[in-house]
């Protein structure tokens, strides 16, 4: 017992110093010149930015519709944070869509605004309003002052002001339609999930329609992918954009061609109205989608993955787990998959798929806003476990500019704390977390995307 007293505290102290953060990792660098932090953070906000994902409405389509106003900012998170909170989802086209003042739509927001305010979504939205509009706060004696400053800011350049002055990026990719005038730096991903998620007959007439050439057979059907696709790679597109996740499970297995027609022939002889389940559709998307992923191969197109987390509500989450997906990075190694969103919440799952296939990168957009606890840890981890020329730092996936420019001050300032805490304990030096910076956020996009 007085052997116990006389090692207890010594014995304390060691256990503390094991557990302690600096024994977090291998001291392989010296230790770094005091002042580390505030070089790398400085290096870091010089940066050229290429921005991955974005929706973002813009100029021409603002002017047009009823939200220049707060609400614009609310767009698409911050409304999904209101309508989690219990706000009736019929409300959206009374914001959005019918012309009512400020403090109106105010007055419907307030209750669910009051109990989703704590999101990072929503912190986000605060964070611009307040850095950008010099407005604190969102209540009903804000709201209208912000909608004036908002209008007065779309008056002037202020779209490329934000995204080009304000963020420093030098590239953006878009998903889906063309913005006019910003070709010198808005590129463009796009969807062919109207063939991925096929399930009717009006299904397979409307895309008839679109090319104005009839559709009778299996092959027609593929044939208006492959012309759809040809057309995109016309118009610059940078990528093919997978959506399906949204509506049916990311596990695409090789399908016969026979089960496909099989499929196909009971969709034409339906009725107009007549589908069939997802599943019962399978054999004949997951034949489209390979399909699609021959394109992807012959034009050298790298495919962009939506995995994890899907916006809006009552989404089957399992159906976008990267697991899914091993047999098809296994099956196309000549293509590299962009697995989007940091998968989350799968961050360990994609750890360690992006670890045995060469051909999968990680790309964070929108994980930064979605949890930044979440993509500070996982950044950590696949920093440690994946090589630095697959991962992708930056992508708002939002539909405003305001949420852009405050989700990439965010990512920003992770990325340099992780950096920051590896530069102190010795496992990089200063010069390796600047290249990985230069790396995560500009290089790594512009080779995968060709936009040199």
């Amino acid at each position: 017992m007085l052997i116990l007293r006389k090692y207890r505290i010594p014995l304390i102290l060691l256990i503390l110093a094991a557990s302690s953060p600096a024994a977090a990792q291998l001291r392989i660098k010296p230790l770094p010149v005091p002042g580390f932090e505030q070089r790398i953070r400085k290096y870091i906000d010089t940066l050229s930015i290429i921005d991955t994902h974005e929706h973002l409405v813009g100029p021409e389509m603002l002017s047009n519709g009823f939200f220049l106003d707060f609400s614009l900012l609310l767009l698409q998170n911050g409304y999904d944070d209101l309508i989690s909170a219990g706000m009736p989802d019929t409300l959206y086209d009374e914001l959005f869509n019918e012309e009512l003042p400020p403090a109106s739509k105010w007055k419907i927001i307030e209750p669910w605004w009051q109990n989703s305010f704590n999101t990072s979504f929503n912190r986000i939205i605060l964070y611009g309003i307040k850095h950008l509009y010099g407005i604190d706060g969102l209540n009903a004696s804000t709201v209208g002052p912000l909608s004036d400053k908002i209008k007065k800011a779309y008056e002037t350049n202020w779209f490329d002001r934000i995204l080009l002055d304000s963020c420093r990026i030098r590239y953006l990719i878009k998903d889906g339609n063309y913005m006019p005038g910003k070709d010198n730096y808005v590129k463009y991903v796009k969807r062919f999930d109207n063939w991925l998620i096929l399930r009717s007959k009006f299904g397979i007439d409307s895309l008839a329609i679109q090319q104005l050439d009839p559709i009778y057979s299996l092959e027609d059907l593929e044939k208006s992918l492959t012309l759809a696709f040809e057309k995109e790679v016309r118009k610059g597109m940078v990528a093919v954009k997978v959506f399906a996740a949204y509506y049916r499970t990311l596990d695409f297995a090789r399908a016969d061609k026979e089960s496909a027609k099989k499929v196909f022939r009971t969709l034409v002889n339906g009725d107009m109205d007549f589908r069939i389940s997802m599943n019962d559709a399978k054999p004949l998307q997951d034949y489209l989608f390979h399909h699609l992923m021959s394109l992807a191969l012959k034009y050298d197109m790298p495919v962009a993955i939506h995995t994890g987390l899907q916006a809006g509500k009552g989404k089957i989450i399992d159906n976008s787990n990267p697991e899914h997906l091993t047999n098809v990075f296994a099956m196309y190694p000549g293509l590299n998959f962009v697995l989007y969103h940091g998968s989350f919440p799968y961050g360990g799952e994609l750890s360690a798929i992006a670890k045995n296939y060469r051909n999968v990168y990680i790309d964070m957009n929108w994980a930064w806003s979605v949890s930044p606890t979440y993509t500070r840890y996982h950044l950590n981890q696949w920093l440690e476990m994946v090589p630095v020329n697959r991962l992708i730092a930056f992508g708002g996936d939002a539909m405003a500019v305001e949420n852009v420019y405050s989700e990439l001050i965010l990512a920003r300032n992770i990325v340099s704390d992780v950096l920051s805490e590896k530069v102190g304990e010795g496992y990089y030096s200063e010069d390796e977390a600047k290249t990985i910076s230069r790396m995560i956020f500009h290089d790594n996009a512009e080779r995968l995307y060709k936009l040199k």
